[in-house]
């Protein structure tokens, strides 16, 4: 029985793989950092706790570090105008959906551009923002969280640890999310 359990986990693991991976198998080209033209990242530490903030979602709910206390979260810093982003917005819809069931939620948070431009752009794209999205006015919890650069990542674990700092294209690929995501459905 132990090792069914086992197969049915990696059968799963295996099947985020090929979600998360299938651009990169169907040869669809990733971007680095340096060609979303924000800048370079340094972000928090990895493994200190993520700085409080507050933000209230695009459908009016208030979210918090509090409120995602016991709930690891992918956040995901981005601009409507940074072509990166517009490149990893699906791919993060698709892992999104893919590890919603193991209690991996994902946070997209607009910023570095005006507020009806990031509201416009995720009105038009409303297939893939089927997380949480929410807007950071005058760049407050992007200056928190160190972001400099289009897109971020920041992968928090239930007790509100960053666990990964990932500026730029490609974090479905990093294996330090790969292994967070292992251990988490496992």
């Amino acid at each position: 029985m132990l090792w069914r359990g086992r197969r049915i986990r990696r059968a799963v693991v295996l099947a985020i793989l090929v979600i998360v991976c299938g651009g990169l198998l169907l040869g669809v080209p990733t971007l680095s950092v340096a060609q979303s033209g924000f800048g370079v990242s340094k972000g928090l530490p990895k493994h200190h706790q993520a700085p409080d903030f507050h933000l209230q979602t695009i459908d009016g709910k208030d979210v918090s570090k509090r409120a995602l206390k016991g709930q690891p979260t992918l956040m995901m810093f981005w601009a409507p105008w940074c072509h990166v982003c517009q490149v990893e917005l699906p791919r993060i819809h698709d892992f999104h959906e893919a590890v919603k069931l193991y209690g991996l939620q994902v946070l997209s948070i607009g910023f570095a551009d005006a507020k009806e431009n990031v509201l416009g752009y995720i009105h038009g794209h409303s297939d893939v923002f089927t997380f949480p999205s929410a807007y950071d006015a005058d760049n407050i919890v992007a200056a928190d969280f160190r972001i400099r650069a289009t897109p971020t990542f920041i992968l928090l674990d239930a007790d509100g640890s960053v666990r990964l700092v990932h500026p730029g294209a490609g974090v479905l690929h990093n294996p330090k999310l790969l292994a967070f995501i292992e251990d988490l459905v496992s």
